[in-house]
């Protein structure tokens, strides 16, 4: 406003830029003193309600929570020298989002409108002309579902859902918080307890129903199968069940095929005891197996999971793992040729695509006794283990006397307890010479369910004693105590040391305490 009277003189006129020049130093120096002046008073600010914190944690000893109504102690000096971060005022990209919203995911962004292989599952319904009507499910008993790149396979425990040929039932999907997704899809129950449906964009949860307009039952977890299969060679143990201790023929089991080359193991539980399952869980806690319940709202007897659970580890393996065992816990796949000393070195020799099921005859070894039911020591368990205590063997069984098969999952179209009945491609079943391998089962004589087991044994009579191979019998005999006693050899303490931390308890005492003091008085 002052420029104009200025710039009627002469002078003025001259020395114009200087002042504009200096005006605006003068506003930037302003400026200047303004930010720095603003930034130091936030700061001392902060740090004085820092300050405020610290002393008032410091000078009570308890702080109460009006929202929870509790009163929490401070038993530790705070400690001063924790730096503490301004707060972001910027949620993490991980958490922006509300109760209203499914995370984003990639793997579930696809919408089919088919399921591959349909004829021929059609064809093959066709050529089963009587299908079975096995056990009384009156719904389908969901067990597990799976997510390939063009499908999803959904698998049951039911049997007998499978009563007319190719029975039509309705795919349902369900988001993240299993609210019903609209875009049903139309499917068949084939083969006896699979249902093979279509992909939906955003669905995690699925499940079967007869109708569209009735209630189906319980949905269940949509787990990806789209990568490369991260394991070449897994293991899945028939259901276990029965009266017989379990925990060393668990971890026998286990230990042995990892010797082979086995990575990762699927196990059928039906029942076993407290202290077996206690094994069970530590091979979960370290990432060596999945375990899968057998269980549904029908009724059947322990030994007749078995179709059900081959079904579904048929299925659970594809695009998991190229090749896969499925065998009982009392059968150990036992290379015989020197050129092969483990199982996945001669898997690892197999380069013909036509080869989808290597079948193994097996050899008995009579079993008289059953295993232990608890670890008393290392003798104990050595002389117990299977392989030490039981070596006669039979004579090789014939092509089609129970035999076990490693296969590759993804080109099994229908698969049996001993053999696939369809496959997509290759050969149905390539026998293995029994010089190159076969299965070692152990067989109690006790006859606990079927009747002619033993007498089916000794069939293959004369026996002769074989042991096993030295290597496996160091390596496995070091492996199974290993593992028994870091599971079961719990370290003990004195009962005066059990006190002293029982006494910390509200001033609790051992059982071992109170004990010690009745005898005393």
């Amino acid at each position: 406003m002052f420029r104009d009277p200025f710039c009627r003189f002469s002078i003025f006129r001259r020395v114009q830029p200087l002042v504009q020049n200096t005006f605006h130093l003068l506003f930037a120096f302003i400026l200047i003193i303004f930010l720095v002046t603003c930034y130091f008073s936030a700061s001392n600010e902060n740090n004085e309600t820092i300050k405020q914190g610290r002393d008032a944690d410091s000078s009570s000893p308890s702080e109460y929570l009006p929202s929870i109504g509790h009163y929490f102690t401070h038993t530790t000096e705070f400690n001063k020298n924790i730096h503490n971060a301004p707060l972001s005022l910027r949620e993490n990209t991980l958490f922006a989002f509300n109760s209203s919203n499914c995370p984003y995911k990639e793997w579930n962004q696809i919408r089919t409108d088919s399921i591959p292989n349909a004829n021929r599952h059609a064809d093959w319904a066709i050529q089963i002309k009587k299908p079975s009507k096995y056990l009384y499910h009156t719904s389908f008993a969901l067990l597990a579902a799976f997510a390939h790149r063009d499908q999803i396979i959904v698998t049951l425990t039911s049997e007998n859902q499978f009563k007319f040929v190719f029975k039509t039932v309705y795919c349902r999907y369900y988001d993240c918080h299993r609210k019903e997704i609209f875009y049903h899809f139309e499917s068949k129950v084939f083969p006896q307890s699979t249902v093979f449906c279509a992909r939906r964009p955003g669905a995690e949860y699925i499940s079967i129903s007869e109708k569209l307009n009735e209630t189906p039952e319980y949905s269940v977890p949509i787990v990806p199968r789209l990568n490369k299969p991260p394991h070449y060679f897994t293991v899945c143990m028939a259901t276990l069940y029965g009266d017989e201790p379990k925990f060393l023929q668990i971890v026998d089991f286990i230990e042995y095929y990892k010797l082979q080359g086995a990575t990762f193991f699927h196990i059928y539980l039906r029942n076993v005891s407290n202290y077996d399952r206690v094994l069970l869980d530590d091979y979960v806690r370290t990432g060596d197996i999945e375990i899968i319940k057998m269980h549904d709202h029908f009724w059947r007897d322990d030994f007749m999971w078995h179709n059900a659970q081959i079904n579904d580890c048929h299925h659970r393996s594809k695009f998991f793992s190229k090749w896969t065992a499925l065998i009982d816990i009392d059968e150990r796949i036992e290379m015989r040729d020197e050129k092969y000393k483990t199982i996945v070195n001669y898997l690892d020799t197999i380069k013909n695509l036509q080869i989808v099921n290597l079948h193994f005859k097996v050899q008995w070894v009579i079993k008289q006794n059953n295993t232990p039911a608890t670890y008393v020591n290392d003798k104990q368990i050595i002389d117990e283990m299977n392989f030490h205590k039981y070596q006669n063997i039979s004579q090789v069984g014939a092509l089609w006397d129970q035999p076990k098969c490693i296969i590759r999952p993804e080109k099994i179209a229908i698969m049996t307890i001993h053999v696939p009945k369809a496959v997509y491609s290759g050969e149905q079943f390539t026998p293995v010479s029994e010089k190159i391998g076969v299965v070692r089962h152990y067989r109690n004589v006790k006859e606990r369910v079927f009747s002619n087991a033993l007498q089916r044994m000794m069939s293959h009579a004369p026996f002769k004693i074989i042991p096993i191979s030295k290597w496996i019998d160091e390596n496995l005999t070091k492996q199974i105590i290993n593992r028994v006693k870091w599971v079961y050899d719990v370290i003990d303490v004195t009962c005066e040391e059990k006190q002293k931390i029982y006494k910390k308890h509200g001033g609790i005492s051992a059982p071992c305490w109170i004990e010690e003091k009745a005898m005393k008085d």
